[in-house]
């Protein structure tokens, strides 16, 4: 009886990692934005924070200059502000508005369109 209850806790273990690592698309991403933003503007990056489960850094090009935010892995939810690494007290997000100025950083190809289900 023991034996099957850390299966069953491993086995959701895993499953909700493989979940929280999961970003929204940029499609679903700008469908979000679109609620709250209206301005013209383009999505060009959307990427896991890999210190944060869950949260994704969103690149959106605004009369062409990047402005960054973030959002959790459904995309219902958009943080504005900047991230800050306090061990090294690293602007996160003034470096990644940086990369995309300074061109070092290309917009992502767009997303993949969903595989068709069976």
């Amino acid at each position: 009886m023991q034996l099957n209850g850390k299966l069953m806790i491993v086995g959701l273990t895993g499953a909700l990692a493989a979940c929280s690592s999961a970003s929204p698309t940029k499609e679903e991403v700008t469908a979000s934005i679109k609620k709250i933003m209206p301005v013209n503007f383009e999505v060009v990056q959307v990427t896991p924070v890999k210190e944060i489960s869950g949260l994704s850094e969103v690149v959106v090009l605004i009369d062409k200059q990047p402005v960054v935010f973030y959002t959790d892995k459904s995309g219902k939810y958009v943080l504005s502000g900047s991230m800050v690494a306090v061990d090294t007290k690293q602007n996160l997000t003034l470096e990644t508005q940086k990369k995309f100025k300074s061109g070092e950083a290309k917009p992502a190809p767009a997303s993949p369109p969903p595989a068709a289900e069976k």
